[in-house]
């Protein structure tokens, strides 16, 4: 198997296991679970955004994209999905700011996700 389907494959895991997390982590939130803070929880947000990066990363400079605007698109996507959920999901900020938020993160993600499949316009 080529190097870069196996990244691909790895890629698109790791981004449903991300929006997994997130969701968990927003009903927690909706909830008012403690859980949404818990290290745990963050660990493995922290740890699928990581891979999702490097992942993203490898892909954009060995594979057949390369930087453009495709590439530039999802990098845009993937910052506003973090920092979105970043701001909704810290402890402390009043529930209906953190809704919008959490939901801008859920429309970020649901964006990168439609357009990495050509079922989004690009706004580059």
């Amino acid at each position: 198997m080529d190097t870069n389907i196996l990244i691909i494959k790895v890629h698109a895991i790791i981004a449903l296991l991300s929006v997994a997390i997130y969701l968990i982590r927003g009903f927690w939130m909706l909830t008012n679970n403690p859980a949404v803070a818990n290290k745990g929880a963050l660990a493995g947000a922290s740890l699928a955004m990581l891979i999702l990066l490097g992942t993203g990363l490898w892909l954009a400079f060995t594979g057949t994209h390369g930087i453009d605007n495709f590439t530039i698109a999802k990098a845009v996507g993937l910052v506003a999905y973090v920092i979105l959920g970043v701001v909704a999901l810290k402890p402390g900020l009043n529930k209906p700011a953190a809704i919008v938020l959490w939901l801008a993160g859920l429309g970020a993600f649901a964006y990168t996700f439609l357009f990495a499949k050509d079922m989004a316009p690009a706004f580059i």
